[in-house]
């Protein structure tokens, strides 16, 4: 390029950048002609760079991002309901090991045995559970948990056995109080099947020192349950015309019973007679 060319256009460039460094009406003027010429050629860059950057932007697809938020929230129900499922295994594994424990710390002989049906019609009264007459169970016997006495077995079957809950008026045990020298028998009642029938120890001392909360034992007496299976503690004493009697709460919840224990009572053999050789 020749000389003159250069100086020519460093004038020009020096020129338009005083025009547009001048504040007077003059530049002004100037500068807005000069915008109206250079406006197609801005306007058109400016459609290029949008048309470049809708080319360089991804579509964003409405049925596609549902889909993937669907499938996201099917694996995250997933997930949670595989969580519960564990969370259900290990408190069921808590529990079985918790039987396994009492079974062998007891100091009688048992047979586990788990809840398979109860009716609403008999709630507090009744219930069946998975083992009978094949597996060793016998009438009248003690069923228990951990926590204390259940009932007794009634009617039989091959494998599964009718079991008498506490709660119900047929089922009568030989109690005593804790910390007193009183006996009675404690039975439950017939009751609507909405509530929660109580427990009453009757034929007590009509004036009985019986402070709330005593717990109440199995005395052992009539040969049916074992001395000092827990039936419950006293809610509160009331004397009658004759005796005394009193309201005592289960010790077991009744309502939550999965897994129950059928004690063996052993037989106790005859006495041999005096005159009998050895």
């Amino acid at each position: 390029m020749k000389k003159f060319n250069i100086l020519a256009l460093l004038i020009f460039v020096a020129g338009l950048v005083s025009v547009f460094m001048f504040d007077t009406e003059t530049t002004r003027q100037i500068q807005s002609r000069v915008l109206s010429l250079l406006s197609p050629f801005i306007h058109s860059s400016a459609a290029m760079q949008t048309a470049a950057e809708s080319v360089t932007t991804p579509q964003v697809n409405a049925a596609e991002v549902k889909r993937e938020n669907d499938d996201l929230r099917v694996q995250v129900e997933r997930g949670r309901i595989v969580q519960q499922k564990y969370n259900q295994i290990i408190e069921e594994n808590a529990k079985l090991r918790q039987i396994v424990g009492f079974q062998q710390a007891a100091p009688f002989k048992m047979t586990a045995a788990k809840v398979i049906r109860r009716s609403t019609s008999t709630w507090w009264n009744n219930l069946i559970i998975d083992k009978g007459s094949l597996d060793g169970i016998g009438t009248d016997s003690p069923v228990i948990t951990s926590v204390g006495l259940v009932g007794k077995t009634s009617t039989l079957a091959p494998h599964m056995t009718k079991v008498i809950l506490l709660t119900d008026e047929m089922c009568r045990v030989s109690a005593k109080v804790e910390g007193t020298l009183e006996q009675g028998i404690l039975a439950g009642e017939r009751a609507a099947l909405e509530v929660r029938p109580e427990l009453h120890l009757r034929f007590l001392s009509r004036n009985a020192n019986i402070n709330a909360g005593a717990a109440v034992y199995s005395s052992g007496e009539g040969g049916v349950f074992p001395p000092d299976l827990l039936l419950g503690r006293v809610k509160r004493f009331e004397n009658r015309e004759i005796s005394g009697e009193a309201i005592v709460e289960p010790a077991v919840d009744f309502s939550t019973l999965d897994h129950v224990f059928v004690i063996e009572m052993q037989a106790v053999a005859p006495a041999p007679p005096a005159n009998a050789k050895p």
